[in-house]
C-alpha cells in the first residue's frame, strides 16, 4: 500500500469535508481538527501522522477495542513511519497480542501496565537480532506476550513452560519459512502461531478474521514472492 496515493489505512481516495461531526482519529480517538479524511471515513490527526512508531503503537493499542491482533498490527504497519523491516516489530507483536487479549477479556484497564512491560522488554532486542543471535524478535515477542499475561518468572512452573513453548513454536515456523528475513512475514507468522497457541493451550479464541494478503511485497526487494505463504495471488492483488 502506498500512503502517498491515498488513505494510509485502506489506500482509498482522500477527500475534504466541512462536516467534522463524528470524525475521530483512527489511532488516538480524538475529534477531528482538519478537513481531510478518506472516502471510507478514516481520519488521522496531525499528532498521529507525525508520531514516532513506538508512541503511535502505544496510543493505538490503548485506544482500540479490537480483538484481532493481525488487524491491529496491519493498521500500524500501514503508517508511513513504520519501517518495512526494523526493531519496531519486536514491540508491535506483543503489543498487538496484549491489546487483543485484554480487549477480548473485557479488561482494557489492564493494557497500560502490560504494554509498558512489553515495551521495556522489547528494547533489549535490537534490529538484526534474528541473524546475529539466531532468534527472531517477533518470535520472542510472542513469548513476551505469554509471559506477561501469565505473570511468569524464572521460578515459575507452568507459566515458564508456556512462555518458552510459545517462543519455540513461533521461532520454528519462522525459521522454516527460510531467509532472507522479512519482518512483515515473520510478524504475520508469529501472530498466526500465537492465536493458535492461545486457543489450543489456554482456551482463549482471539479474533482471527484478517486474511493476510501481504500489501508490502512490492516494497521489499528481498521478497521471496510466490514462496511466501502471504504473497497475494492475482485475485488478492
Amino acid at each position: 500500500m502506498n500512503p502517498s496515493k491515498g488513505c494510509i489505512l485502506c489506500g482509498d481516495e482522500l477527500v475534504y469535508t466541512n462536516d467534522l461531526s463524528g470524525l475521530n482519529c483512527h489511532f488516538c480517538g480524538k475529534d477531528a481538527v482538519n478537513q481531510q479524511s478518506c472516502v471510507n471515513g478514516h481520519y488521522i490527526c496531525p499528532s498521529c501522522e507525525k508520531a514516532p512508531v513506538e508512541e503511535l503503537t502505544m496510543t493505538y493499542c490503548l485506544t482500540t477495542a479490537s480483538t484481532d491482533p493481525i488487524a491491529i498490527a496491519m493498521d500500524l504497519m500501514n503508517h508511513p513511519h513504520f519501517s518495512l523491516h526494523g526493531a519496531e516489530h519486536h514491540f508491535l507483536v506483543p503489543a498487538a497480542l496484549l491489546t487483543a487479549f485484554y480487549n477480548f477479556k473485557g479488561q482494557p484497564g489492564m493494557k497500560k501496565t502490560a504494554l509498558d512491560a512489553a515495551y521495556e522488554r522489547s528494547k533489549g532486542i535490537p534490529y538484526g537480532f534474528c541473524a546475529m543471535n539466531g532468534t527472531c524478535g517477533a518470535a520472542v515477542g510472542t513469548g513476551t506476550f505469554i509471559s506477561i499475561i501469565t505473570t511468569a518468572s524464572p521460578l515459575s512452573g507452568k507459566e515458564w513452560q508456556l512462555s518458552n513453548m510459545m517462543t519455540a513454536r513461533s521461532l520454528d515456523r519462522i525459521a522454516r519459512s527460510g531467509g532472507p528475513r522479512c519482518c512483515k512475514r515473520d510478524s504475520f507468522i508469529a501472530f498466526v502461531t500465537a492465536v493458535e497457541f492461545m486457543d489450543e493451550l489456554l482456551g482463549v479464541r482471539l479474533t482471527n478474521s484478517t486474511r493476510i494478503n501481504c500489501p508490502f511485497h512490492a516494497s521489499n526487494r528481498e521478497c521471496s514472492r510466490e514462496e511466501c505463504i502471504f504473497y497475494p495471488d492475482k485475485k488478492g492483488e
